[in-house]
């Protein structure tokens, strides 16, 4: 016996039950009749259990681990957006200790154990002697702080991100 069908037998003898109860309440056999359908309940409620026990629950009957989990994209957005924003304070002290004045941004999606980050933007405050080679550096910084590749990186000097 399925989890399912146990569930729907001890619902329907529990649902006759009361109504049986119900209809003879004004009569004489009312505690005999509530008494028997208490036994029916029991049966219903306890018969498959040696069963179940021996086989082990089904609990893909009730489509609880069929795999198929779906997921609400608008949670899934914010918990992505939040992990990410943790991650760029967590990256931007990382920087900072490394001499750098940078705001960042991380664009990705995180979901279990996998994280996949799609670009990260650093914009990188104050002036710079070399600014190609302050990019550079920094740009290799990132990617081994967020174990990804460099092309997925793009650094932005001052105001201007465009």
């Amino acid at each position: 016996m399925t989890m399912t069908a146990w569930i729907l037998s001890v619902a329907g003898a529990g649902l006759i039950g009361v109504i049986i109860a119900h209809l003879t309440e004004k009569t004489r056999l009312h505690k005999t009749v509530r008494t028997a359908c208490t036994y029916v309940f029991l049966l219903v409620l306890v018969f498959p259990l040696p069963s179940i026990v021996s086989k082990g629950v089904d609990l893909g009957s009730c489509n609880v681990l069929d795999g198929s989990v779906e997921y609400d994209e608008d949670v899934l957005g914010v918990t992505d957006g939040a992990y990410f924003s943790i991650v760029a304070r967590s990256l931007e002290k990382a920087l900072k200790d490394d001499g750098y004045d940078a705001t960042c941004e991380i664009d990705g999606s995180a979901s279990g154990e996998k994280v996949e980050v799609y670009s990260v933007s650093v914009r990188l405050n104050g002036e710079f002697a070399d600014s190609s080679v302050t990019m550079l550096a920094v740009k290799r910084a990132v990617a081994e702080y967020l174990e990804i590749e460099e092309n997925k990186v793009r650094i932005y000097v001052g105001e201007n991100q465009r």
